[in-house]
Formats: structure tokens, C-alpha cells, sequence
């Protein structure tokens, strides 16, 4: 029987797993339509620092998995010592030694192709989650939109190459940046933003429509710009997707977590562009 697998995405606040016990269906089997899959049996995350929780988590896995170590495939944007944390608490639950892929941008994926201008400087994260998009959405153009800590949005040719994107801070940064800088605004969180009117005639609600404006504003610029190309598609992930669809007036598709997908994808197909340490 073989392992299972551990898919491990570290954002830039939250670590964010999956256990899959199940293969990949083979190469050419995604549906161009329907729901994008999940194919994990268990899911979770934790904040970075909290380590207690993830032993609970992951312990449970292994004991029903009759100790089974997994195969483990990680995406990291949260630096070296985090990777450190990390490995510790595998070798924790799992045993010493615990082995780890480590995902790194790479000039290409199969078919699709790093357009970046230097492919190495790539996010790992805005990479993984490109190749899981284009595996089960294998037409047109895609823009891909992660709203989480920073909010990104990525391009990826008709033609099967990573055209590159925008990063901009996301909404609780934009909100805690007025409040910090500004000596009379309040601090809000992006659930305060909710369902905003175009303008407001109060300060907190103007706060919260300004910045899902700006966050709306950049998506559907860019959208336009990319379906003027030919058909496309907009793909929104991240934690703060809720917030985000509500300003969106184009059509998309809502995905948990792309990054994790793109993980299970280069697990099954052997991973060209990884570095294993």
C-alpha cells in the first residue's frame, strides 16, 4: 500500500496541511468542468508558533495510519527558521530523520512554462498554486487570485506560460496600515469589510469599502484586461476569498487552498522542480 501524503503550504501567517491517502487520477483524467477537487481526506492549519497544534493534529493521522510515515511536500514563503519549526515537529510525530521535499520555482512544470524574468525568483507559493490551477483548468487563460496575507494575482498564458502578476498587500494589511499611519482612523478587520456599499457616509464603513474597492478594483482590472486576450477564467483562493467575492462582478470559481493542490499534483507526477533536502 502506498504512503500517504502530507502537503504542507507555509504562508506568510498560517501553515496550512493536507493528508491525502488517495493516487492522483492519471495524467489527461481532470475534468475541464465541475467543481475543482480537494483530493485530501483530512485538512487543517495552524498558526506559526503553535506547534502543540499540529502534533495534536498530526499524531492522530499517524496513529490511524497504523504509524505509517508519509511522503512529505512542502511550499515555503516563511523563511528558514519556520522550515526548522516545521521539521521538528515532523520528526516529532513521525520519527527522526523525517524526509521533506522542499518545492522550488523552476524554469517549467510539465507544459506550462516559468515565464518570470528570473524564474528562480518566482513565490514558490503564486508557482505551486500556478500548477495546480493549469492541471484541472488545462484551457484558455487563467487569472489566478490568492487572497491572504498579501493579496496576488497571476497570469498564465492560453499557451501554457506563467506570464507573471501583480502582489499587493491584503485586506488586513491595507486596514492596519490606515490605522497604524493615520492619527483619528480606527483599526477594522477584513470581516468588517463585508458586503460594502460603493461609498459610505460613516469613517469605519468608508475605511472598509475603500479597501475592498482597491482589492475589487485590481482583480476586475486585470481581468478585463486578460479576457480581452481570448477566453479566460478567474480562479480565487486564499482566507480571505469570502471577502473578496462579494465585490467581484466578473464570473470565478472559489478553490480552498490552490497551493496545497499544486503540492498533490507534483507528488503524483514525480515533481520535476523540486530540491529535496
Amino acid at each position: 500500500m502506498p504512503a500517504p501524503r502530507l502537503l504542507v503550504d507555509i504562508g506568510n501567517t498560517r501553515l496550512k496541511w493536507a493528508w491525502c491517502a488517495q493516487a492522483l487520477p492519471a495524467a489527461g483524467a481532470a475534468a475541464a468542468e465541475g467543481p475543482l477537487p480537494t483530493p485530501w481526506q483530512h485538512a487543517g492549519a495552524a498558526a506559526h508558533g503553535e506547534p502543540a497544534v499540529l502534533l495534536a493534529q498530526w499524531g492522530a493521522l499517524r496513529d490511524a495510519a497504523a504509524g505509517a510515515r508519509p511522503q512529505v511536500w512542502v511550499s515555503n514563503v516563511a523563511g528558514a527558521e519556520v522550515a526548522a519549526s516545521l521539521q521538528a515537529a515532523l520528526d516529532t510525530v513521525f520519527g527522526a530523520g523525517t524526509g521533506v521535499t522542499w518545492v522550488r520555482s523552476a524554469p517549467r512544470f510539465g507544459g506550462l512554462v516559468n515565464g518570470y524574468r528570473d524564474p528562480g525568483q518566482l513565490g514558490v507559493d503564486r508557482w505551486t498554486g500556478s500548477i495546480g490551477a493549469r492541471r484541472y483548468r488545462p484551457q484558455g487563460a487563467l487569472l489566478i487570485v490568492t487572497a491572504g496575507t498579501a493579496t496576488t494575482l497571476d497570469v498564465v498564458s492560453a499557451q501554457d506560460r506563467f506570464e507573471g502578476g501583480l502582489i499587493l498587500p491584503g485586506m488586513d494589511l491595507m486596514l492596519g496600515a490606515l490605522a497604524r499611519n493615520t492619527a483619528q482612523l480606527p483599526a477594522l478587520a477584513a470581516g468588517d469589510a463585508g458586503l460594502s456599499a460603493p461609498w459610505a457616509d460613516n469613517t469605519r464603513d468608508a475605511i472598509a469599502a475603500g479597501c475592498l474597492a482597491a482589492q475589487a478594483g485590481a482583480v476586475e482590472r486585470t481581468w478585463r484586461a486578460l479576457a480581452a486576450r481570448g477566453p479566460a477564467r478567474c480562479l480565487l483562493s486564499g482566507g480571505a476569498r469570502h471577502i473578496l467575492a462579494n465585490a467581484l462582478s466578473m464570473p470565478f470559481e472559489q478553490h480552498d487552498n490552490l497551493v496545497l493542490l499544486g503540492l498533490h499534483v507534483m507528488a503524483a507526477q514525480g515533481g520535476a522542480g523540486i530540491m529535496p533536502e
